[in-house]
């Protein structure tokens, strides 16, 4: 007869933390057609060609010249991780012959934090840190600003 078997220790996992609703909104004008993208904790970005991604983030609509403004692009992960996030926004194509910078204006929603921050962007460009906050459970704070 052979000896018992201990069982095996329990498995050392991380204390897991509140999920938390995030809602990522990119709002603009007529003049452009913008793209919303947003980078989760493990860098893994949910945009146009990423929708929906594997950490949760889904795209509602890639908006684009033929909607009416005011346009909005939203993302949104229903069980966000805690961690840092990064918003960018890019100015992919012109819907106006103007050749100015869009204004812009980025939404954020975290159960119960929320603010906005505004900025513009020219023609053909990509500001991939546009915004980057920091999620902690159900507290969203903004990071350090690179500019």
């Amino acid at each position: 007869m052979s000896a018992p078997v201990a069982p095996l220790p329990p498995r050392l996992s991380p204390t897991p933390r509140e999920a938390t609703s995030l809602q990522v909104r990119l709002v603009f004008g007529a003049e452009a057609d913008a793209d919303l993208f947003v980078s989760d904790p493990d860098l893994e970005t949910v945009y146009f060609g990423n929708n929906p991604s594997l950490g949760g983030g889904v795209l509602s609509e890639d908006i684009r010249c033929n909607a009416p403004p005011p346009r909005v692009e939203v993302v949104t992960f229903r069980n966000a991780r805690p961690g840092r996030y990064r918003i960018g926004v890019e100015h992919a194509r012109r819907c106006t012959r103007s050749r100015l910078p869009v204004p812009y204006r980025i939404e954020v929603v975290a159960d119960e934090s929320n603010w906005s921050v505004t900025g513009e962007i020219a023609p053909g460009a990509f500001d991939n840190r546009a915004l980057e906050f920091d999620l902690h459970g159900s507290v969203a704070r903004p990071a350090e600003s690179k500019r």
